[in-house]
């Protein structure tokens, strides 16, 4: 057994190295690319990865399928943007409070779609993020069409969130992104999701073993909104402007695309799909949009028909069975076998109750 220990330390370990390794070439990316517009790109890839995660824990971990989330978003952006713009609250408070009101909104939105089964959830996201969108503008308290801006100053300040260059924001980015993974890991391994990925497989079968799905689904939908709100509290402040447009039904889309491509049962596929199609995306978009207008969707169009057909299980399910993996295992991170890291765990475990 003791060699069963120091193998799994020594997993362990290099896992632990790998990814400090990745994580200090994303810190050191400001230090060496100083082009905005490549720093712009990374930022996105933040917020948007970071947005899908949310709704991967409602789509992936739970199997609700929400077409909503840019309405989160943008009423997490319009929230936190009337705290400061109007009761002058400082700005870090003012995302508090909306992560609050946009999860207290969708609780109470969505608590009777869960009593029904079927797609009530899905249809009633769509006509949520619409309905929002349409009372936005046509409401003075809102700005209107016109939408809202933050006020500008001179001078860099993080206490009011304001910066003048770009590596600020990708720091914070970076940390939100993070946070927000580390955040969903633990809830993958919690009691909640545990309950949750029942839900998905078979919501009787949950039930019939004392889960509540109401309650569960509950909490999953208004975690989701939380975290889609404080996206949109962090793109409200990046780019110091919010209209409507921010909750138009193709963003909803553009949060579900990075899950899907990099593999809706994962936790890291939102990450690895965002890494793939945003920069695509973006370089699409600035190279043939004079040519082509709209050729960054028609990517996403093409890319979810071809993960449909060809990788349902996303980039991260091909990996998974992948010769690829084997050789990262066993030569890289001399991963042991499945057997004795559930024996060392187990032994863990039994220390612990003992």
């Amino acid at each position: 057994m003791n060699e069963n220990i120091k193998a799994v330390r020594v997993y362990r370990r290099n896992l632990t190295v790998v990814l400090g390794l990745i994580l200090l070439i994303f810190c050191l990316i400001p230090v060496f690319v100083k082009s905005p517009y490549i720093l712009n790109v990374f930022i996105l890839v933040f917020y948007m990865s970071t947005l899908s995660m949310a709704w991967n824990l409602l789509g992936g971990m739970t199997g609700q399928n929400s077409l909503g989330h840019a309405a989160y978003m943008g009423l997490g952006a319009y929230v936190s943007c009337l705290f400061i713009t109007k009761a002058h609250v400082n700005p870090w408070v003012s995302a508090v409070l909306g992560m609050v009101v946009v999860g207290l909104v969708a609780g109470i939105i969505f608590f009777p779609c869960f009593i029904l089964r079927g797609p009530y959830f899905t249809l009633v996201s769509i006509a949520f993020g619409e309905a929002l969108r349409q009372f936005i503008i046509n409401s003075t308290f809102f700005g209107r069409a016109s939408g809202i801006g933050l006020p500008f100053k001179r001078g860099d300040s993080f206490l009011d969130f304001r910066f003048a260059g770009k590596e600020p924001y990708y720091y914070i980015g970076l940390v939100m992104v993070i946070l927000i993974y580390l955040l969903m890991k633990k809830i993958e391994r919690s009691r909640m999701g545990y309950a949750l990925r029942t839900i998905r497989e078979d919501e009787d079968a949950a039930a019939a073993i004392g889960i509540n799905p109401i309650r569960y689904k509950i909490m999953a939908v208004v975690v989701s909104a939380m975290v889609a709100a404080l996206v949109g509290f962090f793109y409200a402040s990046y780019t110091r402007y919010i209209d409507p447009e921010l909750m138009v039904q193709a963003k909803s889309t553009e949060s579900v695309l990075p899950a899907v491509v990099g593999g809706a049962a994962y936790v890291e596929g939102p990450l690895v799909g965002g890494l793939i199609m945003i920069p695509l995306s973006e370089f699409l978009r600035a190279k043939y949009s004079a040519i082509l207008p709209g050729i960054n969707m028609l990517l996403y169009a093409v890319a979810l028909l071809a993960v449909i057909r060809f990788r349902p299980t996303g980039i991260l399910g091909w990996y998974m069975h992948s010769g690829l993996k084997k050789a990262i295992d066993t030569k890289i991170l001399k991963k042991p076998p499945v057997e004795v890291l559930e024996a060392v765990e187990l032994d863990k475990h039994r220390g612990k109750e003992a």
